[in-house]
């Protein structure tokens, strides 16, 4: 009778445990769930248009802490072996995403993403990598959707703002490009790329001083960024500003010395300049190797040696330069006026 009695106090306390970690687990992840969901709130609230500078930071101060709340309830739920389970094969199936995408295997990455969003639907570096691949394939809505996804769920995802920026400047959607990229600098004003990006739309923009402003500031990021001084040249130029353009494609070149557009641009600034020696010295060093800018040096060479009074050779330039369709017109022109004067 005794055993009997001692058995079935031995499966009662076994089942209260049962019951008490199943409630505990349960307890977490409404826990678990009503943070997520505050979070998502809060996240809301700090996209709203037209919000202050001091409400954002305030509610980002209370996101922060919501992140922290949840990263320790997550601890909590890792006990629960199903949860548990679930996460560590969400974060699986997003390194074989980024395996794939490092392979060019666009498609299989975005299954592999796809799969760790479906375990885990507040992976924001899942929905970045679904983002790239996306890109890469070509799907261009559905990339900026992805990149968007990434950035709802973490507002202070520098990286995804500046991807989503990219991407809908590849679409024509130019306004809120520069929206997304400011967002990015905001977050992450160290990123010299994202910077970058930005200036080169405001010089598409044909918005000048705009353009020398951030290819400006992404120099001042990264002294290194030689591609940064040449754009920075070309807006000095289109702004008229070329003793600054010269100083900046000489920039350009002291990083490296092989970087033939800034030696085609440096032709073009003293050509403007009335420094046709000067000019043809840089168009004659572009096209002592092969490169991509011989048809723009050519014409620069051509434009020197015109001014030089050597029209014979400057003709044989721009009958060089005329070969490229892009370059056509202009050299064509040149080359008209030439044989009228001969």
């Amino acid at each position: 009778m005794r055993k009997t009695n001692v058995s079935a106090l031995i499966a009662i306390v076994v089942l209260a445990l049962f019951l008490s970690g199943t409630l505990f687990a349960q307890n977490a992840q409404d826990k678990y769930n009503n943070l997520l969901k505050e979070a998502n709130e809060v996240r809301s609230q700090m996209g709203e248009q037209g919000i202050t500078k001091e409400k954002y930071d305030e509610l980002n101060t209370k996101y922060q802490n919501l992140q922290k709340q949840i990263k320790s309830v997550e601890q909590e739920l890792m006990a629960d072996v199903e949860f548990s389970k679930r996460i560590n094969d969400s974060k699986r199936a997003f390194n074989d995403g980024n395996t794939a995408y490092k392979k060019g295997q666009y498609e299989l990455a975005l299954q592999s993403y796809d799969e760790a969003i479906s375990l885990n639907d507040s992976y924001d570096v899942a929905f970045y990598g679904k983002g790239l691949s996306l890109n890469k394939l070509r799907r261009y809505d559905e990339t900026i959707a992805a990149f968007k996804k990434a950035t709802e769920i973490n507002p202070t995802y520098a990286a995804a703002f500046s991807a989503l920026g990219s991407a809908l400047n590849q679409v024509g959607r130019r306004g809120e490009a520069v929206t997304a990229l400011l967002k990015a600098i905001e977050i992450d004003p160290s990123s010299s790329t994202t910077v970058y990006n930005l200036g080169a739309i405001y010089q598409a923009q044909k918005n000048s001083e705009e353009a020398i402003r951030y290819f400006r500031m992404a120099t001042q990021v990264n002294p290194d960024y030689y591609k940064a001084y040449n754009s920075l040249g070309v807006a000095l130029l289109d702004a008229g500003k070329v003793d600054q353009a010269i100083m900046a494609f000489e920039n350009a070149l002291a990083i490296r010395d092989n970087y033939h557009e800034a030696m085609y641009r440096l032709a073009e600034a003293h050509n403007r300049l009335g420094k046709h020696e000067e000019a043809l010295k840089f168009a004659r060093q572009t096209l002592a190797s092969r490169n991509t800018f011989h048809p723009a040096a050519n014409y620069e060479a051509g434009k020197a040696l015109q001014n030089l009074g050597r029209k014979q050779e400057a003709l044989t330039f721009f009958q060089e330069a005329a070969k490229d369709r892009r370059w056509r017109k202009s050299a064509e022109y040149e080359i008209e006026l030439i044989r009228k004067s001969l």
